[in-house]
């Protein structure tokens, strides 16, 4: 009976609804919005899979909030006000699937309480006054698929690592961010969709969507771009649509479209489209790929005659064009094998294309890579390293709308030189030892080193920044503050083998002279120290000295003996009868002025014994 209630009380708990709130669902959905909560409630039911906070005044996510809430899948905390979210605010929620933050006043992102949300799909951080996007803001939630950073007004710094771990993710919003330059986005491999609109563009490079080769979708509009360089979207090999629309664009490059064989949609509306020579590429373009829709896309501003014709249905007949410009043609070219080469092709205009033609007749376009030939966004033809097989005519071919023209250079490449190389390194080293047995010594170790060097194109290349070949200067480093000397290494790089004899014998003369300085500093060192050991034997153990002790009674009684009691120079006797030792002693020392005595000992001597006292000593008194 007492087990029924219990278990009564505990679904009865479960399926309460906190006050303010509704509920359904046997309380799996609870909704508490525009109740002006300043807290999350505590009472509600640990059933709930979808809460709905928005449109309240909650300004803290406390940590362990929603702990109790394991089977929450959907949290939307939107339109209040929130400003710090704590550390483990979010712990307990293993089946979380979608977090709404958007509208409140997060400056910064809450990386910290993304800990333990492993099944997080969907992000919404949309307008809050965000001011930057760190490296790995992100990497704590893999599994995001949606993430929403759009409307972030503030935002002026986002790192190249801030998306770094987002390897599952979908889709991305940066609209309106005030953007001036598409952020790295390399990691984002599995992105499909992109928004960038309503920012401040500009100009679109190439490279600026490197690594998003899973993109299908690309909205650009409104986000002022007036130039898009030629190549810049050679990495969307599988893009299917792209928004343009409502920009400054007066005309694309040529053939900007043709590594785009996916592209089935493409909105060119509301730009300032110049119709001229330029532009009669794209009318092509468009009757091929919307021949039922030619009027979907563009119309003219200029010129004048044209303007407000659509771009679909110009053709040649309305303009008088001319073949491009090569006004850079490549030159001539001789290398030597497996060294770096660029062949040049400088056009007039940025709407043409440049394509190469290779001695075997292979065409070589912008994003056809080979493994060491490639065609540069400005369209220089880059060789990594040449070989043997790349000598030959290379041709240049540039096009528009009105034909190709061409150039041609060839490119000769020599064997390199079979002798084997060698550049020659002396490294010399010099260090001091402490002090063994009162003896200083010195140890020198000369080290020999053979390096093969393959050929290049100049000796720079061959050596690190700050080291120059041409430089026969041995620097010493020498720190004579240390107890151990520094050591310091001499390199001289010789690359003409009959030149080692010399700078052999040059070297040994450096290391002999060095090494007598050396020895010579050590030999005054230990001179120096041991005359100064003896300076100090002599000041604090000198020779022991004397006094002399003189027994005045026996002087006395010798005085008396031999002339009285008065006889002169003999001990005076008061009218008492008493000797006046003080007196006669006084005499005897000016009568023993032969035995000077000179003393400084090392302590003071002991005090004087009372006057009328004279105990019997017979030695002398050592220091």
């Amino acid at each position: 009976h007492c087990l029924l209630v219990k278990t009564q009380s505990l679904v009865g708990a479960a399926s309460t609804c906190p006050s303010l709130c509704t509920c359904s669902n046997q309380a799996s959905r609870v909704i508490c919005t525009r109740q002006n909560l300043e807290e999350v409630p505590e009472s509600i039911s640990v059933n709930t899979r979808y809460l709905n906070l928005q449109e309240n005044s909650i300004q803290v996510i406390k940590s362990d909030t929603f702990k109790h809430l394991r089977h929450l899948e959907i949290l939307q905390l939107s339109k209040n006000q929130i400003r710090q979210i704590e550390v483990g605010a979010f712990n307990g929620l293993p089946n979380l699937n979608t977090l709404e933050l958007f509208d409140n006043r997060l400056t910064l992102v809450p990386s910290h309480a993304f800990e333990y949300l492993s099944k997080l799909r969907e992000l919404w951080l949309r307008n809050n006054p965000i001011e930057t996007l760190p490296g790995y803001a992100f990497h704590r939630v893999p599994s995001l698929r949606r993430l929403d950073l759009g409307e972030l007004k503030k935002l002026d710094f986002i790192s190249d690592a801030a998306f770094v771990g987002l390897i599952n993710l979908r889709y991305l919003n940066l609209g309106m961010c005030g953007l001036k330059d598409i952020p790295k986005l390399t990691a984002l491999v599995r992105l499909e969709e992109l928004e960038l609109s309503g920012n401040r563009l500009e100009i679109i490079r190439p490279g600026s969507f490197q690594g998003l080769v899973s993109l299908r979708k690309l909205w650009l509009m409104h986000s002022q771009v007036s130039v898009i360089e030629r190549n810049a979207f050679d990495d969307l090999k599988n893009l299917e649509e792209l928004n343009l629309s409502h920009n400054s664009l007066h005309s694309l490059p040529h053939d900007l479209f043709t590594p785009l064989h996916q592209l089935e949609r493409v909105h060119l509306n509301h730009n300032p489209w110049v119709c001229n020579c330029d532009v009669l590429w794209l009318s092509w373009w468009l009757k091929e790929t919307v021949p039922s829709n030619t009027t979907c896309c563009a119309r003219c501003h200029a010129p004048p005659f044209l303007k407000g014709k659509y771009i679909g249905e110009l053709d040649q007949s309305h303009f008088t064009c001319y073949a491009p410009v090569i006004v850079e043609p490549p030159t001539d070219l001789n290398v030597t094998e497996g060294m770096a080469a660029e062949l040049k092709c400088r056009t007039s205009t940025s709407t043409t294309s440049v394509n190469w033609i290779t001695p075997n007749g292979t065409l070589m376009t912008h994003g056809s890579y080979r493994v060491r030939i490639s065609v540069l966004h400005d369209g220089t033809l880059n060789f990594t390293n040449v070989t043997l097989r790349d000598t030959g005519q290379y041709t240049c071919m540039v096009t528009n709308a009105a034909g190709n023209t061409t150039a041609t250079a060839v490119l000769n490449v020599t064997a390199a030189d079979v002798s084997v190389n060698y550049t020659y390194f002396t490294t010399v080293t010099v260090e001091t030892v402490d002090t063994v047995g009162g003896n200083d010594y010195a140890l020198v170790a000369i080290n020999e080193t053979f390096i093969h060097v393959p050929p290049g194109p100049t000796p720079s290349d061959l050596w690190p920044d700050g080291v120059a070949t041409t430089d026969s200067s041995l620097p010493i480093s020498w720190s004579s503050s240390s107890p151990r000397a520094t050591r310091p290494t001499f390199t001289e790089p010789i690359t003409d083998p009959t030149l080692m004899d010399d700078v052999m014998k040059t070297t040994k003369i450096i290391i002999g002279c060095f090494v007598a300085i050396t020895f010579m500093a050590a030999v005054m060192l230990v001179v120096f120290y041991k005359l100064r050991k003896q300076h100090q034997l002599h000041k604090h153990h000198g020779p022991a000295r004397a006094i002399e002790i003189i027994n005045v009674e026996d002087e006395l009684g010798a005085g008396a003996s031999g002339r009285g009691s008065g006889i002169s120079g003999g001990a005076t006797v008061t009218q008492s009868g008493k000797i006046n030792y003080k007196e006669s002693l006084s005499k005897y020392i000016k009568k023993k002025n032969t035995h000077t005595v000179v003393l400084v000992p090392p302590t003071p001597l002991p005090s004087p014994p009372p006057p009328y006292y004279f105990p019997q000593l017979g030695t002398k008194w050592p220091l």
